[in-house]
Formats: structure tokens, sequence, C-alpha cells
């Protein structure tokens, strides 16, 4: 599970919790997100603020500006594909290798498509007409 730590000590009983740190004997208050991606493998970083949080009928959301990364997206306490600043590396990866193995993709279908920038990637190609994307929220 992901969890967004808050220097102020606010708790909303949705894995936030209080958290500080010391930098040259000083106090400095920071939030951090951390997530466990395996036993004995953490990552972590800062940010500058939540920007929404929230539960819909399927999942809870977190919308959060990093400093290292700029906005990010957290489903049900997993970071997706990574954020703002290299989402790009993920959807790109995904998308264009697939097409190269069709010479002229004109429909195409994405279950889940998230965010949309896998569409955005796919309407980048000139032959594909139609994107149809299906996610599991409205």
């Amino acid at each position: 599970m992901g969890d967004i730590s808050f220097s102020n000590g606010i708790s909303n009983g949705n894995g936030f919790h209080g958290n500080g740190h010391s930098v040259g004997g000083a106090q400095r208050k920071s939030c951090w997100y951390e997530e466990e991606i395996e036993e004995n493998l953490r990552w972590c970083f800062a940010l500058n603020s939540i920007l929404h949080t929230g539960a819909t009928q399927f999942q809870d959301i977190q919308l959060l500006d990093t400093k290292p990364f700029g906005k990010a997206l957290v489903i049900d306490g997993k970071l997706q594909s990574a954020a703002e600043i290299d989402e790009f590396i993920y959807h790109e990866s995904l998308v264009h290798p697939a097409l190269l193995h069709n010479p002229n993709p004109k429909s195409i279908f994405i279950m889940g498509g998230g965010e949309g920038s896998t569409a955005r990637e796919l309407l980048r190609h000139n032959t594909v007409e139609k994107v149809v994307m299906c996610d599991i929220d409205e």
C-alpha cells in the first residue's frame, strides 16, 4: 500500500500519517509518499502538495504534486505509470512497438485506459482513425 506522510500529523484514515525528518540537527517538515514495491524494497519521494484524495465505487485515488516528478496519480495505493515528468516512457513503450507489427492500424480498443495517455500515443499514428477506450470508472 502506498502511504502519504504529513509532517503536521494530519490523519484521515486513508494511509496518511504524520512524519518529519532532521537535517543538520534542525527539524525539517516535509510531506512524503512511500510505496512498498516488494518486501525489503520501498520507494519514497517528497511532495509539494496533495491535490485530491477520494474514493469511487471501484477504487481509492490520490492526485499528488511530487517534488521530483510533478503530478502523479495513485490508485489503490499504487503509483500509476510513473508520473507527469516521465509517464511517456511507459506509454510509448506500450503503444509504439505494438503498432509497428500492424502496418495499417485504423481502429483500436483500449481496455482500462486510465488517464488517457495510451490513447494520446495511439493518436500520434496517422493511420489510426478511431480509438475506443473503456475504463472501470465513469
